[in-house]
């Protein structure tokens, strides 16, 4: 089973970034997504920037595809979209519109996990379009994953650790905070590289703003689910970037999937590096707030 690792979410700093996939090239991780995910405003890497990080990767023996957007609201979003797609590599599609853009039959194309894909029908249309792979989206349950599987024979990814991204919006959640529109935005999204956690008014922690999208306010982890994963036919498990502990986080993933460690050991091992307490309802077919401590 491969190991993913996917676009960094979260807006930080060139130098940051540059630095983050130095030690990227070094994990053991068999494909790293770069490119943009959430807003066209961000003053992270530039296309010309993504490729020479991509380079450096493939140098270290790392698979590289690139992510679009996962909307496209406005010529800004659609030119970034059009820069990222001239790149090189395999396509991470996350929004139709670069469907449109890339050629499939000219260079390998995957649908990620934005692109609403939950039954049969859907995976053919996008299997007969050129698509070599999808990562399902966030919410798909167990069943429905192992049922597309089944019956298209697609490769398939799985979102299996990090914050939940759940919702875009053409509106900038964080420059609504600061009483300001996406048009005139100063982008208060680089005060938040982890995002902007918010609570209930019973104090209880709720969403996780991230400019024009919402993620949740707990990491997900699949880590006790891995063999089942296996067994439904997941080809690759997919680890979304944070600040803090990515390199601890694959290092589990990775002795995990090889068997040196169990599940249930690497799921301890991972509360105590990350604190905090996990999701994973949706996977199980419960509420995706919740944690089922079989993973199944």
């Amino acid at each position: 089973m491969e190991l993913t690792l996917g676009p960094v979410l979260f807006e930080w700093k060139k130098e940051e970034l540059i630095d983050f996939y130095e030690e990227v090239s070094e994990m053991p991780v068999d494909l790293v997504y770069l490119g943009e995910v959430v807003c066209s405003k961000k003053k992270g890497l530039k296309p010309k920037e993504v490729e020479e990080v991509a380079r450096l990767l493939e140098g270290c023996g790392k698979r590289v595809a690139i992510s679009t957007l996962a909307l496209v609201s406005n010529e800004e979003e659609l030119k970034l979209v059009r820069e990222l797609a001239e790149l090189p590599f395999p396509i991470e599609a996350n929004d139709m519109s670069a469907l449109g853009i890339v050629d499939a039959s000219k260079k390998d194309v995957f649908a990620g996990p934005h692109i609403e894909v939950y039954n049969r029908q859907t995976v053919e249309f996008l299997k007969k379009i050129g698509i070599k792979r999808i990562t399902f989206p966030v919410e798909l349950p167990r069943d429905s994953i192992k049922y597309n599987i089944e019956n298209t024979g697609i490769a398939a990814e799985v979102f299996s650790h990090g914050n939940l991204p759940l919702a875009f919006s053409w509106r900038c959640y964080t420059s609504r905070a600061y009483g300001l529109k996406k048009h005139n935005c100063r982008r208060h999204c680089s005060m938040w590289p982890e995002g902007m956690e918010l609570k209930t008014l019973k104090g209880e922690r709720l969403f996780t703003i991230n400019g024009t999208s919402i993620l949740s306010a707990r990491p997900a982890t699949l880590i006790e689910s891995i063999r089942d994963l296996e067994e439904i036919g997941v080809r690759a498990l997919r680890i979304s970037p944070g600040r803090k502990h990515t390199k601890d986080t694959v290092n589990i993933f990775r002795e995990t999937i090889d068997g040196k460690v169990s599940p249930k050991e690497a799921l301890s091992e991972l509360r105590s590096i990350h604190g905090d307490e996990f999701v994973n309802g949706w996977y199980p077919g419960t509420a995706g707030k919740d944690y089922s401590p079989a993973g199944i």
